[in-house]
């Protein structure tokens, strides 16, 4: 049996300004809804992957920072040894 006149298909259904069904069919509406809210998912979840990638690259830089910081530190340290037993060395071979 053929599709009454009043019942619409949503292929033809005409298309709104966001490229989505416009005739008011609870169907169509709860897609438009679902469609909008998976954009917004989207934009929130590239905004979280940048934020993210920007907090990882800023904290490479700061662990290459820690890392340098303490490497000067062993080597600070490293040299204060060597020359107490340099001292040491030389004060009992004189």
């Amino acid at each position: 049996m053929p599709a009454s006149p009043t019942t619409t298909h949503p292929r033809n259904a005409l298309l709104s300004s966001h490229g989505l069904y416009h005739h008011g069919e609870p169907e169509a509406l709860a897609l438009q809804l679902l469609v909008e809210k998976r954009a917004r998912q989207r934009n929130l979840q590239r905004d979280v992957a940048v934020k993210a990638a920007n907090m990882l690259a800023e904290l490479g830089n700061q662990a290459r920072a820690a890392d340098l910081d303490l490497l000067v530190t062993f080597l600070e340290l490293a040299a204060a040894e060597a020359e107490r037993e340099r001292s040491r060395w030389g004060d009992a071979a004189g």
